[in-house]
């Protein structure tokens, strides 16, 4: 029940995009519950939506060797795949689940923007197009697939596919980012050299490199923070050394040695804070 407990936690933060204190939370849970999928696969999400897709690699083929024809599991090899710009192994994982399960919308889905990542953009629309028509009940597999009707060079289609889902799923969020995408974009296309240049650059900026996603940068008050918050600790603890010195051991401690560790204390803490106030800004 604790771990239960644990993994629905882990799956709230992922849910409200604290990926990083769901990795933190769930790395004990593998560490003495190596056979739990679940948290595997939580883990192997939570460290992609951190960009680092190695990590994420490993923890979805722990994942596979738990369960090797695992539908779910496969899903997640394959988007680690794809994060690390392996595209064969994304497109064959993500075509494997799709044999496990088939019909499964997000296994379609992960098949298809596979595809576009590896930039095989007519087989990415041919194989969302299938499973749109098949699975014409989800909106977010009719969102995908308007994606890939834009980066082929068919805003209107683009266009139809994702009204379609929001008929489905009023107020989808997907839908609605990429129908502001179309919009903002047909006010440059004027002729068919336009047209496709402007999609050209749509399809390419899908594509993920041989090398992979590279994790995002650490902030740049980051380090400050940190040295800052070592540096309050260290103070703190030196004045409270020096009280008990001073009080139980008869120690003379210097008046201007406990104003100096109170300045410092301060101007650490001033730094600390300002450093997360301009990181939330």
């Amino acid at each position: 029940m604790h771990t239960e407990l644990l993994l629905d936690q882990a799956g709230a933060l992922l849910t409200s995009g604290r990926a990083g204190q769901a990795a933190t939370l769930l790395a004990p849970v593998v560490g003495k519950q190596p056979g739990n999928v679940d948290a595997w696969l939580l883990l192997a999400r939570a460290h992609l939506e951190l960009r680092q897709s190695a990590e994420a690699l490993d923890a979805a083929r722990h994942a596979l060797q738990l369960e090797p024809s695992g539908a779910e599991a496969l899903y997640w090899v394959s988007a680690a795949y794809t994060a690390s710009g392996r595209h064969d192994l994304a497109i064959t994982a993500a075509s494997a689940g799709c044999g496990e399960d088939p019909g499964n919308p997000r296994l379609i889905e992960r098949h298809g923007r596979a595809l576009l990542a590896a930039g095989r953009v007519t087989e990415a629309e041919r194989v969302m197009a299938a499973g749109a028509e098949f699975a014409h009940y989800d909106a977010d597999l009719q969102v995908a697939h308007g994606v890939a009707l834009f980066a082929a060079g068919r805003p209107l289609s683009a266009r139809e596919a994702h009204g379609r889902a929001l008929t489905l799923e009023p107020g989808h969020a997907r839908a609605e980012t990429e129908l502001r995408r179309i919009t903002a974009a047909e006010q440059s296309i004027v002729d068919a050299e336009s047209l496709v240049r402007i999609t050209d650059d749509f399809a390419e900026s899908l594509r993920i490199p041989p090398g992979g996603i590279r994790p995002h940068p650490a902030p740049a008050g980051g380090v400050l923070t940190h040295l800052a918050t070592v540096v309050f600790a260290v103070c703190i603890v030196a004045l409270l050394v020096l009280g008990i010195l001073d009080r139980v051991g008869g120690m003379n401690v210097p008046s201007a040695l406990t104003l100096a560790l109170l300045c410092a204390a301060g101007s650490a803490a001033c730094a600390t804070a300002i450093s997360r106030m301009r990181a939330f800004a």
